[in-house]
């Protein structure tokens, strides 16, 4: 009988358990959420305590685990199970209190912490008791979904590599749904600890206000003054509308108003100009006291031979290099500079032949500022010539001392006596004539003279004491540059200064590079160049303008003043859009009623280029002006071609030609590409063009009369007058006036022109015929027909 109600008893406890844990759980639930603050503070003390316990002996730790888990089951657990679903729910929550005070004692002793902390995520063991009486006539609501459990897997219970149960983690519980997190970032870091930022106080730093500013440009931005003085924009923008200034956060002012804005601001404003790349490169080169006077040598003088067009200036250098340069120019012409070394009583003189056309006025100049000694040739069967005027200009502008040569005396014609007055009236007066002007007679064909006119040349260098230091690094000026398909581009360099090598690193105008190559004027390979030395310079990565000086400089000084140069062509570009004078608009509104021709020109120097595009640019009559658009140095291309078709232009080759590839789309395109080697034949191309280009005038040519003696009213037809022609002719393609009297009615043309009712060309003087007018009816007997044609007229 006592088996039997044991039996019945442990179902009961069974059946309790149940009902108690589903009950326990939703006080779990409801309990978590009042200590969720506690959580974190028991998982770090958690951590703590197994940390501890893996260090200490295996056993031991079983051995206290053991005991903890026997206390934890001998501790009776007292549940009364109410009869009525009210009462049970108030039990609960008297018991939850109970538990949440036990729980914050518990909390000070570790082992009694950590016993809750495991008991915390297992099912509660309860301990049968045969003093319980449980009333099953109520029946709790287990309308909540159901757990199952199952003794088995109790046996199937994990245990970690110490021994003791495996702890439910709180992400696993979260998953369950038994507790709630709080955020996101609660699921991602489980039960790893938040880190958060702690708003430390930071000492807020008051700056002292700014009295004193200075400024390095010589305009500055209101907005960059504001950031100097450490003013605001508004009372800078209000300071610059009381001084009668209007303007934004962008907009510039210079250093004045700027110093007196700041002034009213309470900060004195200061200005220190820092010096360009470009200013301290002319510094290192031009200051006087970077020259060592120790180092300086003799030099060579350069002699630079001017004059008009055709009067024996390159047949002169012919005869002293004994060579054939002059059969070498298209027509006998020199088209771009050419310099040369020469040797004379133990010395060397330096030659540069200069063009004598007009269109090379330029060049002639550059010719001059950078020579020591002029020579003038001046034909002496020919006399002074404009171009001859405009050399003795720039020598005199210059500065430099003036040799006379006289050539040509060789033919029957020369009158020296006449080329010496001639030359008292430009102010040089012979020095048998009492002035200090050098006049040698000469004749480049027979070479008389030539011998006196280098020791003139000599003797005037050594008056002067002309010196120059090899040491340190080159200085030159660029002659000329062209562009070699083979080699790239070429510069010719006089040096001025210094001593060039192979492998400096130049800078010239807005091309740089590293010296590949040395070439003289023999065409020979040279290592280095000392001053006074003309030479072909290799290896630059552009064609340099003629006249740009030439400066050996490190790498890096050659970038920056490089960068610094393009900077500025920049801003002058700008700056020449947005300027805009009266006189510009004057100038603009006068030629936009021209027709403008354009024009790429393709040279093979520099120098030629720069001559051409100038003289071009000058072609114009009344109705047309020429435009150069376009051009540069080396061979016409595809992109030329491709720029005069979108363009309606002309390509002028001078001394170059169009590579295949170009010949082929300018045939295709219907592009013209005119090549010269003489600079007339360009000019006289570009005229014809720009004449034909005029709109043509007409003049009227009255031809006959004719008088109306008849008419002929037909229907669907008009009127037709029987006319009889007083003088001249009437023809069926000329104009015709009708008049009346003194007043012209129309002014129209012939329709139907017929003699005998046969359609006629033309009707001569004293015969009849009929004539039908276009788009008029209303004709008269003894009316006028004037027939005129018009003829247009040739002009010059």
């Amino acid at each position: 009988m006592d088996t039997k109600n044991n039996q019945n008893k442990q179902k009961v406890s069974f059946e309790n358990l149940k009902n108690l844990s589903q009950i326990n759980n939703k006080d779990l639930l409801k309990m978590d959420k009042e200590i969720k603050s506690l959580l974190g503070q028991m998982e770090s003390i958690t951590k703590i305590i197994r940390e501890n316990f893996r260090n200490k002996n295996q056993e031991q730790q079983t051995s206290v685990k053991e005991k903890e888990i026997e206390k934890q089951e001998e501790k009776p657990a007292s549940i009364v199970i109410p009869n009525k679903t009210e009462t049970k729910i108030v039990e609960k929550s008297e018991q939850k209190q109970k538990t949440v005070r036990q729980f914050d004692k518990d909390k000070r002793n570790t082992s009694q912490f950590q016993q809750k902390s495991n008991n915390f995520n297992q099912k509660p063991q309860f301990k049968k008791d045969n003093n319980i009486n449980i009333d099953f006539s109520v029946q709790p609501n287990f309308s909540a979904q159901k757990r199952v459990f199952d003794n088995s897997k109790k046996k199937d219970e994990r245990r970690d590599r110490n021994g003791f149960k495996e702890q439910k983690s709180k992400r696993s519980l979260m998953r369950k749904g038994i507790i709630e997190e709080n955020s996101i970032t609660e699921r991602i870091m489980g039960s790893r600890k938040i880190k958060t930022k702690k708003n430390k106080e930071q000492p807020v730093v008051v700056q002292e206000p700014i009295s004193h500013a200075v400024i390095t440009t010589p305009v500055i931005s209101i907005k960059n003054l504001s950031e100097k003085t450490g003013r605001s924009v508004a009372d800078i923008l209000k300071q610059l509308m009381i001084l009668g200034i209007m303007s934004n956060v962008n907009s510039t002012i210079d250093f004045t108003t700027a110093e007196l804005v700041s002034s009213e601001l309470g900060v004195v404003l200061e200005q220190k100009l820092e010096k360009s790349f470009e200013e301290k490169l002319a510094e290192e080169f031009n200051n006087a006291d970077n020259i060592d006077t120790k180092s300086l040598q003799k030099r060579p003088p350069i002699v630079t031979v001017l004059g008009h067009v055709d009067h024996g200036k390159t047949s002169l250098l012919d005869y002293i290099r004994n060579a054939h340069i002059a059969s070498t120019e298209a027509g006998g012409i020199t088209q771009h500079i050419s310099a040369y070394q020469i040797e004379k009583m133990g010395q060397k003189i330096t030659f540069i032949d200069t063009p004598g056309h007009e269109a090379f006025s330029a060049m002639r100049a550059r010719g001059a500022s950078i020579t020591d000694v002029a020579i003038l040739v001046v034909a002496a069967d020919d006399g002074i010539k404009p171009q001859t005027r405009e050399a003795i200009h720039h020598i005199q502008e210059a500065k430099v001392p003036m040799i006379v040569a006289v050539n040509k005396i060789d033919k029957p014609e020369a009158n020296i006596e006449r080329v010496k007055q001639q030359l008292t009236e430009e102010n040089i007066i012979p020095e048998e004539w009492g002035g200090d002007a050098i006049i040698v007679p000469i004749s480049a064909l027979t070479g008389e003279g030539i011998d006196k006119l280098l020791e003139m040349v000599l003797l005037v260098a050594d008056l002067q004491d002309l010196k120059a230091s090899p040491n340190g690094h080159a200085q030159g000026i660029v002659l000329e540059a062209k562009l070699d398909k083979g080699k790239g581009p070429i510069a010719t360099v006089i040096v001025l200064n210094g001593t060039l090598n192979v492998g400096d690193t130049v800078i010239a105008g807005m091309s740089a590079g590293k010296v590949r190559a040395l070439i003289n004027d023999k065409g020979a390979n040279v290592k280095k160049a000392l001053p006074s030395t003309p030479v072909a310079v290799l290896g630059l990565d552009g064609v340099p303008n003629a006249g740009d000086n030439m400066y050996v400089v490190d790498e890096k000084m050659s970038k920056q003043v490089l960068a610094e140069r393009k900077r500025k062509m920049q801003t002058e570009k700008i700056n020449a859009k947005t300027a805009f004078s009266m006189e510009d608009f004057l100038s603009k509104s006068a030629d936009s009623e021209k027709k403008i021709f354009n024009i790429i020109v393709k040279t093979d120097v520099r120098g030629t280029f720069e001559a051409l595009t100038a003289i071009l640019n000058e072609l114009q009559n009344d109705e047309v002006k020429v435009e150069c658009i376009h051009g540069g140095v080396g061979a016409i291309n595809e992109n030329d071609v491709l720029f005069a078709k979108n363009s309606n232009a002309l390509i002028v080759g001078f001394n170059v030609k169009p590579d295949s590839k170009a010949s082929a789309m300018a045939e295709h395109q219907n592009v013209e590409i005119y090549l010269s080697r003489i600079i007339y034949q360009v000019v006289e191309k570009v005229e014809q063009i720009i004449k034909s280009m005029r709109t043509p005038v007409f003049e009227e040519k009255i031809i006959g009369h004719a008088e109306v003696i008849r008419t002929f009213k037909i229907s669907r037809i008009g009127t037709v007058a029987g006319c009889v022609v007083k003088d001249g002719v009437i023809s069926k393609n000329a104009h015709i006036r009708l008049k009346r009297g003194k007043d012209i009615l129309v002014d129209t043309s012939i329709t139907t022109l017929q003699k005998d009712r046969q359609d006629i060309k033309e009707v001569s003087a004293g015969m009849e015929c009929g004539i039908k007018l276009e788009g008029y009816n209303d004709i008269l007997l003894e009316d006028i027909l004037e027939a005129y044609v018009l003829e247009e007229v040739i002009r010059d």
